[in-house]
C-alpha cells in the first residue's frame, strides 16, 4: 500500500480529532479547523495579507543564506587553521549553541531597533550552528586520497577547494540546510514578534493582543502549512532525485 493513503488518513483523522475535541470544549480559546481555515483566508486576502508572509519568507531566505555562509567558512577553515579550529570548537560553536535565540533577538533589537535587520541575524545566528558542525564533520571524513591526486595536479588551495573538497561537502550541506531552514521558519516567530512591525510573527503577535484567537489558530497553521510543505514536498524531493542517486554513484567509485 502506498504511504499517500496513510498519510491521507492520519490528516483525516487528525482533523477529525480536533474537531471532536473543539466542539466538545465549548470554549473561544479553541476554534474548530473549521474556523481556523475561514480566519487564515481572511488575513491572506486582507489587504497587505500576503505581503506578511512575503517579507517573513525574505527574512527566512536571507538569514539561512547568511548563516550558511558564516558557518561554511567556519567549518572549512577548520581544516586548514589550527587557530580558527579552537576557537570554533571552544568559543564560536557551544557560544552559538548555549545562548538562547530569544536573547540574540533582544540583543539585536537594542542594536538595530525594530528593522528587517532584528530577525534576519537572528535566523542567521540560529542557522549558523548547524552549518559548522555539519561541515566541521565532513572536513574529518573527506576521502585524502582524492585531495592528494588533485594536490598532485595543481597547489591552488582555491581550486581544490571549489573542485574537489565542496563537491565531497554536498550531503553535509543539503542536510545543514535542510535543518537550518526548517529551524528559521520557527525561529522567525519570537523574532518578528520582538523586532518587527510586519511578518507573519508580527501578526501573530497583534492577534493575541487582540484576543482573536481563531487568527492566532490561523497564523500558527500557515507556518505549519509552510514548514510541511518544505520537509515533505522540496526537500524530499531533492533527496530522492539528487542526494540518494548522488550517494549510491559514490558508493560504486568505492
Amino acid at each position: 500500500m502506498r504511504k499517500w493513503p496513510l498519510n491521507s488518513v492520519a490528516v483525516l483523522c487528525f482533523i477529525a480529532t480536533w474537531w471532536l475535541v473543539a466542539v466538545s470544549a465549548h470554549s473561544a480559546l479553541l476554534p474548530n479547523p473549521q474556523q481556523t481555515v475561514v480566519a487564515l483566508y481572511q488575513r491572506l486576502s486582507a489587504p497587505r495579507g500576503f505581503y506578511h508572509v512575503g517579507i517573513t519568507a525574505y527574512r527566512v531566505l536571507v538569514g539561512t543564506l547568511l548563516g550558511a555562509l558564516a558557518g561554511t567558512i567556519l567549518g572549512v577553515a577548520t581544516r586548514y587553521s589550527r587557530l580558527v579550529e579552537a576557537a570554533v570548537r571552544s568559543v564560536i560553536y557551544p557560544l552559538l549553541q548555549a545562548v538562547p535565540t530569544i536573547c540574540w533577538a533582544l540583543v539585536f533589537v537594542l542594536w538595530f531597533g525594530l528593522h528587517d535587520t532584528t530577525p534576519i541575524l537572528t535566523i542567521a545566528v540560529a542557522a549558523a550552528p548547524f552549518f559548522i558542525i555539519n561541515v566541521w564533520e565532513g572536513m574529518k571524513e573527506l576521502d585524502a586520497s582524492l585531495i592528494e591526486m588533485a594536490s598532485s595536479y595543481t597547489h591552488q588551495r582555491i581550486k581544490i577547494l571549489g573542485k574537489v573538497i565542496l563537491p565531497m561537502l554536498y550531503p553535509y550541506l543539503f542536510a545543514a540546510t535542510k535543518s537550518g531552514f526548517m529551524t528559521a521558519w520557527k525561529i522567525v516567530v519570537p523574532a518578528e514578534i520582538f523586532g518587527a512591525t510586519s511578518g507573519m510573527g508580527y501578526m501573530l503577535s497583534i492577534a493575541f493582543e487582540s484576543f482573536r484567537i481563531a487568527d492566532v489558530f490561523g497564523w500558527t497553521l500557515a507556518f505549519a502549512i509552510i514548514i510541511i510543505a518544505f520537509d515533505y514536498g522540496l526537500f524530499n524531493y531533492i533527496d530522492r532525485k539528487y542526494m540518494r542517486r548522488w550517494k549510491t554513484q559514490e558508493l560504486k567509485l568505492l
